[in-house]
């Protein structure tokens, strides 16, 4: 297994965690939550030998502190971007799956010169619905009663991982669970507010000027592959992947797969070609 080095760092009020291993062209992987950055490692094993990954913790998750107020996808981007800084990255392929996803729409908006190519796994361009804003209020108050912060992590790890993971690879269940405990009530919260505030990425997506991936996962219920279609559709040079036997976790539950399509999409418009001017502007 790869070695992993540390990066701990204070930003805007919290203390960010990040790990680096292998070695080539930088990428930037961003998990979903409530899980941390080892939700990469089976994939990042397997990149490792012809890229330099960085797996950050989001703030709120893992050995990221929470920081005061709450976690908007404009913070994340603004994390993630001093993590870069901060390691000297400037120019890398980013691959974020579900709220690392709906990070990396605000990442392009704001730091667009920074992004060589962008992999959007299990993370749609749509904003919350009305429906979904209405559950998490409801979840938020539930998780606030006594026990009911474990309950919902229960209920995240049932309803995140995909039934055949479940049912084939219980292991895989029970270490997106663990890493669930990493987060605290208040991050949480902090962070589903932020999920129930992002905005709408879909007009962003004709903005993308990069190679872009889209990965979706046939028995994802949280980012469906018709809403993933989408980034296919109007992003300018985009490309679509279905991972049948998967849920909302799809690398996690299956990262043989998902490396692969990764790893030749990061070859074929990435890995192989040499670092531009930064010219195009901020949107």
């Amino acid at each position: 297994m790869p070695t992993e080095s540390p990066l701990r760092m204070e930003h805007d009020g919290a203390t960010l965690f990040a790990a680096t291993m292998g070695t080539g062209p930088d990428v930037i992987l961003l998990h979903p939550t409530p899980v941390h950055h080892a939700f990469w490692l089976p994939v990042a094993e397997r990149l490792a030998d012809r890229y330099r990954l960085t797996l950050v913790d989001l703030r709120g998750h893992g050995q990221s502190s929470a920081g005061a107020g709450v976690i908007t996808m404009a913070k994340l981007a603004e994390d993630v971007h001093a993590v870069a800084q901060a390691l000297g990255i400037q120019y890398a392929a980013f691959i974020g799956c579900s709220i690392g996803s709906y990070a990396l729409y605000e990442h392009w908006r704001r730091f667009p010169r920074e992004m060589a190519a962008l992999v959007f796994a299990c993370g749609k361009p749509q904003p919350d619905s009305a429906a979904n804003r209405e559950a998490r209020r409801e979840s938020n108050l539930a998780a606030q009663q006594p026990g009911g912060l474990a309950k919902f992590f229960d209920r995240m790890a049932d309803t995140l991982i995909g039934p055949t993971a479940r049912q084939h690879h219980p292991q895989i269940r029970a270490a997106a669970r663990a890493m669930m405990d990493s987060v605290s009530l208040q991050a949480m919260l902090a962070v589903q507010q932020g999920l129930m505030e992002r905005p709408d990425s879909v007009p962003t997506l004709k903005t993308i000027q990069v190679p872009v991936c889209a990965i979706a996962a046939g028995e994802d219920q949280s980012s469906s592959p018709a809403e993933m279609r989408v980034i296919a559709e109007q992003a300018p040079d985009a490309e679509f992947h279905l991972v049948e036997d998967a849920g909302h976790y799809a690398p996690f539950e299956q990262p043989q797969k998902v490396a692969a399509l990764i790893g030749e999409f990061l070859d074929r418009n990435y890995g192989s070609r040499p670092v531009p001017s930064p010219t195009r502007k901020a949107l």
